[in-house]
């Protein structure tokens, strides 16, 4: 039996991505089980070309402990609270990743075992299959990803999201968003690294709106506003 496709060109019109940052690592003394989170609420609207069962990806760690679920909100009365878990896809499946990889520009050594290569990536993604009805629809995400530590340094840390999500293709009109607010005084227990915002591979430049810091009282925020495939990568270092 051939394995479901995961989508990759469900046209998506309009697209918020709000993210806030738990400060979890000095709880835990920066030791071997500290972490960060990144807790994620993704909202779109999408046109859906016929009422049918589609498979959403998410670039998510799933070894590092990220949980996810869908739903559409704009659904009926019945099928409002009707919520879809991101699961991780098999080592069987491995195959339908090779569209996401290429929308990722990630490429496969070829003097390795293709099929080893995409096993081993399994782990970085989660698919949800659910039903959305035909025509425009408003789909909304909340995920929650564990940030390690990287660098091999315990106080640094690195927050790298792909907007609009990897299922989604962009109209030619399209607005997206991207809002990430760090917890109550973080600026005087880490230093925030200037944010990189690049294009998906093979997409046209970003044409950035906002970007620059701004205070939410006393949370440090950062916020933009996108017509084509942004990867937005922020880091931060704890003092």
């Amino acid at each position: 039996m051939a394995n479901t496709p995961i989508a990759t060109d469900l046209t998506v019109l309009t697209q918020g991505v709000n993210v806030d940052i738990e400060s979890i690592a000095p709880i835990r003394a920066f030791g071997a089980d500290a972490y960060d989170v990144a807790n994620s609420t993704i909202t779109a609207t999408v046109q859906a070309p016929s009422e049918q069962s589609y498979r959403l990806v998410l670039a998510a760690n799933t070894e590092g402990g990220t949980s996810a679920f869908v739903r559409v909100v704009s659904a009926s009365d019945a099928d409002f609270d009707r919520t879809v878990t991101f699961k991780r896809l098999k080592k069987s499946e491995a195959d339908t990743l090779k569209p996401i990889l290429a929308k990722q520009g990630i490429a496969l050594d070829p003097a390795k075992k293709e099929r080893k290569q995409l096993e081993a990536l399994v782990a970085n993604y989660k698919v949800a299959d659910i039903i959305i009805p035909a025509g425009p629809q408003v789909l909304r995400i909340h995920a929650s990803e564990r940030l390690m530590p990287v660098e091999g340094n315990p106080r640094r840390y690195r927050l790298k999201m792909f907007a609009p999500q990897l299922s989604f293709s962009p109209a030619g009109n399209v607005h997206l968003g991207v809002t990430v607010v760090f917890p109550l005084e973080f600026t005087s227990k880490a230093a925030i690294d200037t944010p990189v915002v690049e294009p998906l591979p093979g997409q046209p430049a970003v044409n950035t709106v906002g970007g620059a810091p701004v205070d939410l009282g006393e949370q440090r925020a950062f916020g933009w506003g996108f017509k084509a495939d942004p990867v937005v990568t922020i880091g931060y270092t704890y003092n």
